[in-house]
């Protein structure tokens, strides 16, 4: 997929003695070898830098049976780092996923694939210092679905079937005042770099200290430089790749060679007729990797204004304005834009969105409520010693406060002061009806709190497992049961009789 030359600077870049517990141990040691420098480069192609996603990303389907929309299947596999010996991915499948050298995750100076898994994103967010933020998985961009989100919503990330949108590099409006990287040449970077184009943006997001002094330090970037910034800021390169696999750098590596090498023999091709060595094929070997390209683009509201962030282009741009002081609504008027750069490409995309996270409001809301309810049992004792002879065990909250992660924050809510002058004039009938109401609300923020709490505990076990590497265990696996017999003795279970016969064993 060629892009616009103009674009092209910023473009995207089982019989076995030993258990699992001891294999692992085995290899604790290989996982924590250094890379040398090798004093790599960084190479800058001239086509086809888009953020890409494996030759076979799951696709958002219609809902023509009324099934629920599939999400989380995609693959980011945006274009490799500058630095391997690599072919087409697809190839590497019955390869050995020992990375060359003493290279690791943390040393490995790319951008890996990870999946597009809203877990994922928000560990990213977190481990990068941004609290109390929710990275929500939207399965429509259509106005009517989107009015039903929870407000507010700090960004809007698009991830798509790439096409071109056009070049920004003469922008109409001026846009000193929106924080913009772009994305570089041969980066894995898409889906990190627009969730740091949004909260670079947003004025209500604690974006941490690491974050604080890297905006500081690039404000007087251009675009570009801000990229190049990024590319080399190792604190969110090494969050990024903790979720990377062997094989996802073996991958990334082989199909920055192939993009290098086709680079180089249209290079060549300028000059002169081709040579016969140099096949068609060459060029096609991963045209349908190239095909899948898959893109992330992040859509914010700053001021009143509506702005699309496309590393691939040199410069935001406004798509739209809007005015809250008339209740219109940025994300409703941003759909427009994002449903005509979703026109071409049907229904394959996946949309996120960034939002706050309930739990710090549900807490709060709780305290309020627990402090309430012990102003009003004291006024009760007061008027009425006997009250607690009028209601049941189910009256009475069964939820402790150090559950709910509260316990630390009571002190910080008080009941007000006319709240508690209004308690004090009050009957024992009215008291108690205000108790029962007091009672329906402390139950909901409860049940809620715990949610939340569970989904959040979901959602890091989630990321953990995901950012453990299970090729090496099974790999050194695989070796031991060959080193032991154990694979010769049963091959025919898996391979069938040699001398082809088309029965197998069962």
């Amino acid at each position: 997929m060629s892009m616009s030359s103009r674009s092209k600077t910023t473009l995207c870049p089982s019989k076995l003695a030993t258990s699992p517990a001891k294999v692992i141990a085995t290899i604790q040691g290989e996982s924590n070898r250094t890379r040398p420098e090798d004093g790599t480069e960084s190479i800058a192609l001239d086509e086809e830098q888009a953020c890409e996603v494996s030759p076979e990303p799951g696709k958002r389907k219609s809902n023509t049976h009324g099934e629920t929309p599939e999400s989380k299947r995609l693959k980011l596999s945006p274009t490799p780092p500058a630095n391997g010996n690599t072919n087409h991915p697809t190839q590497q499948s019955s390869e050995s996923a020992d990375l060359p050298g003493n290279i690791t995750k943390d040393t490995w100076q790319g951008f890996c694939e990870i999946e597009s898994e809203p877990a994922f994103f928000n560990a990213i967010l977190q481990d990068m210092g941004i609290e109390s933020i929710n990275v929500r998985e939207i399965f429509s961009m259509l106005p009517d679905y989107l009015e039903t989100l929870q407000r507010p919503i700090y960004g809007l990330i698009l991830l798509y079937s790439y096409r071109s949108q056009g070049s920004s590099d003469t922008p109409e409006h001026k846009s000193d005042h929106v924080w913009f990287a772009n994305q570089l040449p041969a980066q894995n970077s898409c889906a990190t770099l627009a969730m740091i184009n949004i909260v670079m943006n947003s004025t209500e997001i604690e974006i941490g200290e690491h974050l604080r002094q890297f905006k500081d330090f690039t404000k007087d970037f251009t675009p570009y430089q801000r990229g190049e910034a990024f590319a080399s800021f190792d604190f969110v390169k090494k969050i990024h790749n903790s979720f990377a696999k062997n094989m996802d750098i073996l991958e990334a590596d082989k199909h920055l060679s192939y993009k290098i090498k086709r680079s180089q023999i249209k290079q060549k091709d300028k000059k002169g007729r081709r040579k016969s060595g140099d096949s068609a094929a060459t060029d096609d070997s991963a045209e349908g990797h190239e095909e899948n390209a898959h893109h992330f683009i992040a859509y914010i509201p700053v001021g009143n204004e509506i702005w699309m962030l496309d590393g691939l282009n040199a410069q935001p741009i406004n798509v739209g304005t809007f005015n809250a002081e008339q209740g219109d609504d940025w994300v409703l008027s941003a759909a427009d834009s994002i449903l005509a750069v979703l026109a071409s490409g049907g229904d394959d995309y996946t949309g996120f969105a960034i939002m706050p996270s309930t739990l710090p409001e549900l807490r709060r809301q709780a305290c309020r409520t627990t402090n309430h309810m012990k102003s009003l049992e004291s006024q009760l004792d007061a008027t009425s010693p006997d009250w607690r002879s009028f209601v049941t065990d189910s009256d009475s909250p069964h939820t402790d406060p150090a559950v709910l992660g509260i316990e630390d924050q009571l002190q910080t809510y008080p009941t007000p002061s006319n709240v508690i002058a209004t308690i004090a004039s009050e009957g024992l009938e009215d008291l108690l009806k205000r108790r029962t109401k007091l009672l329906k609300d402390l139950n909901h923020f409860s049940t809620s709190i715990i949610s939340e709490m569970q989904d959040e505990a979901d959602s890091a076990r989630k990321a953990t497992q995901a950012r453990f590497d299970h090729g090496p265990v099974i790999k050194l696996w695989a070796e031991m049961l060959a080193e032991n017999g154990y694979l010769e003795q049963n091959l025919d279970r898996f391979i069938g009789p040699r001398g082809g016969s088309k029965k197998g064993n069962k």
